[in-house]
């Protein structure tokens, strides 16, 4: 099995080497974007993830492009990655190739819907998003499709079948350790197909989910690298060693903690687990 090296950007976070390290969208959350920005920037991360909800809402409020790439700019950090595109959402799917082109976004995070809407065609989603993919290759745009246990897309089993159905190169998988580990456990990575790794996403927690309700649970209760009971090291050590690394700790704990010192506490706590691995 081998990796794109395409995606490989140069990591200031010690341990990253030339792997991009990306400050999740919602490891931040409530913190406005220049504020976000500038956090990422000083806590080392080579890129933060973007909401295309949130880019909406400020272009309705009258920020412009220009602007939103003169923060960028400012502090030395790019958008890499786009939370989060439903399979078959037509709309959305517009926005979010016009932001990835704007930005140059080189990923965007892909989920099977869940709740009432989750019983989806996965032939049809694989070649909607297959289509998708086709448009935008020259652009440079990946499209990590993330698996979640309560949808359609359960697994990496899954995830790689449906990427592989969709026929283009450009569209991979997203690994996040939460969905691992409260699904299939470290067991599922020894099927995992390195070249259809586009990104990985850590986070850390306890073994035993604290509510019933498996989103609630995973949008609450993340804790930093460490901090939990995941085997990360292990996870590391299965997974693609170049894959770019996106943090992404959604915790109410860490939501009442300044912007600066959010990001700075991440960095850190990918750190020390890097220099274990």
């Amino acid at each position: 099995m081998g990796n794109d090296n395409s995606l490989v950007g140069a990591g200031r976070i010690a341990g990253a080497g030339k792997r991009q390290t990306i400050l999740a969208y919602f490891s931040m959350r409530g913190v406005e974007f220049s504020e976000r920005v500038a956090a990422a920037s000083a806590a080392g991360f080579d890129g933060i993830g973007f909401n295309v909800a949130e880019y909406l809402k400020l272009r309705a409020d009258g920020t412009t492009d220009a602007q939103l790439q003169a923060i960028l700019d400012k502090h030395n950090v790019r958008i890499l990655e786009l939370e989060a595109l439903r399979l078959l959402d037509d709309a959305a799917a517009k926005d979010f190739e016009h932001v990835a082109r704007t930005f140059h976004a080189e990923r965007v995070q892909v989920i099977s819907p869940f709740g009432p809407d989750k019983d989806i065609d996965l032939a049809k989603a694989s070649a909607w998003i297959g289509e998708i993919a086709k448009r935008t290759e020259e652009a440079g745009i990946h499209y990590a499709i993330e698996f979640l246990p309560p949808t359609k897309i359960p697994d990496i089993a899954t995830a790689q079948r449906v990427a592989q159905a969709s026929g283009q190169k450009n569209v991979g998988l997203c690994v996040d350790t939460w969905h691992v580990f409260r699904g299939a456990g470290l067991a599922s990575l020894a099927d995992l197909d390195f070249s259809m790794v586009k990104n990985v996403q850590v986070d850390d927690g306890t073994m035993k989910p604290r509510l019933d309700d498996y989103i609630q649970d995973c949008i609450h209760y993340r804790e930093l690298l460490g901090a939990g009971e995941f085997p990360l090291v292990d996870f590391f050590r299965k997974t693609p060693p170049t894959a770019p690394i996106s943090v992404e700790i959604i915790s109410d704990a860490l939501d009442d903690i300044p912007a600066m010192e959010r990001a700075k506490v991440q960095a850190e706590s990918l750190e020390r687990t890097l220099a274990l691995v």
